[in-house]
């Protein structure tokens, strides 16, 4: 029996040896950290993002370094969301150091996902102003690079952010388009004026293949914006317009000759081209009567706001319609009076509730012309 118990004493101390050997050699076991980090800086109530401060220091996020048993080669790594849950995430950036400047970039780089705008025009679902919303930050501490172990996060951080919208006071000047592209233009002074409206910048003009380009000032070419300028400053613009490439980067257009409308809108950032539309006379004194078919009079815009055709005219009403088709776009005799138009006098205004042209002339074939920059019609 007493050999038996030596046995087991010896093989206890044996073991005892091996375990104390273990210990002494240099083997770290990481434990992960179960207090986690946290941030330690305050955060505002509300950060104000604007394209003109993207490159400002919206807050320099700190938290404590996590207590790892191995406390070299830790990094951190700051992850942005807009759900609570960072089922999908972005990687605002990494560092070695305990604290990380987050950039008002960063920042609005959520906002296209949280569809927030700086247009004051615009609402979201609710019809509530859509230039702030909900934000949520978080770090991570681990150890390694290429595999990371011993992860850790600080606590999800909410963040209000709000995007400062645009004041619209239309004190926008107006811009002149010059270029080659330009029918009756060319690169000469003044060119075709594009007048501005809260913001928004609007002329027509008849455009051909070639190039132009806008300036701010007549007489003065330096005070010239091209393709790139309004590339760079963000604009989406038309695809019937290029960059020329040329040493001006003027516009090229690439589109289908014919009369446009230029938009250039300051809040939303585009350039849109509207290609012209047509007018349609529709009543008992034209011909194609009181519907649209193959003989209904089509007044075609031929220079910017300017429509003519020839047409057969007798005793009766009728009036003009800007879609082919569709009812609800009428232009009746009381509509041109009240935008101030001199309107010739074998015309009058129908004294019924559609208001509408009445010719009182002699029946026969005239060439009627709309005129909307002298604000005219005549009969001829």
């Amino acid at each position: 029996m007493k050999t038996i118990i030596n046995i087991f004493t010896i093989a206890i101390i044996i073991t005892s040896l091996f375990s104390c050997e273990d210990e002494n050699s240099p083997i770290f076991i990481a434990q992960e950290d179960t207090d986690g980090i946290q941030f330690l800086n305050s955060f505002a109530s509300e950060y104000l993002l604007s394209e003109d401060t993207k490159t400002n220091i919206a807050d320099r996020l700190i938290w404590n370094e996590p207590n790892f048993e191995v406390q070299t080669n830790i990094n951190y790594q700051i992850e942005g969301a807009t759900d609570i849950e960072f089922n999908t995430f972005k990687l605002l950036g990494s560092t070695s150091e305990t604290n990380f400047p987050v950039l008002v970039s960063n920042l609005l780089a959520f906002t296209s996902d949280l569809e927030l705008d700086d247009n004051p025009n615009t609402t979201d679902t609710n019809g509530l102003p859509n230039n702030s919303g909900i934000l949520f930050l978080r770090a991570k501490a681990f150890l390694g690079t290429e595999t990371p172990t011993n992860i850790t996060y600080t606590d999800v951080q909410p963040i209000t952010i709000s995007i400062i919208e645009k004041v619209i006071d239309g004190s926008c000047n107006s811009l002149y388009a010059l270029g080659d592209a330009i029918v009756g233009v060319g690169w000469n002074f003044p060119g075709a004026e594009l007048i501005c409206d809260s913001d928004i910048l609007e002329g027509k003009v008849s455009l051909t293949a070639g190039t132009f380009r806008f300036f701010q000032t007549i007489g003065d070419w330096d005070s010239a914006l091209n393709y790139t300028h309004f590339q760079n400053e963000g604009y989406t613009i038309d695809p019937n317009l290029e960059d020329a490439e040329d040493g001006d980067n003027n516009f090229k257009f690439v589109g289908t000759p014919n009369i446009y409308t230029i938009t250039i809108d300051n809040i939303n950032k585009t350039i849109d081209l509207e290609e012209s539309s047509s007018l349609w006379a529709v009543g008992d004194a034209v011909p194609g009567g009181w519907g649209f078919n193959a003989d209904t009079v089509e007044l075609v815009e031929t220079a910017p706001d300017v429509w003519s055709a020839s047409i057969t005219l007798s005793n009766g009403v009728f009036r003009f319609f800007q879609t082919f088709d569709t009812w609800d776009t009428n232009n009746n005799y009381t509509f041109y009076a009240n935008e101030g138009f001199t309107i010739d006098p074998n015309l009058s205004e129908q004294d019924h509730d559609d208001k509408n042209f009445e010719f009182i002339g002699s029946s026969g074939t005239y060439t009627i012309t709309i005129n909307a920059i002298d604000k005219t019609i005549t009969l001829n």
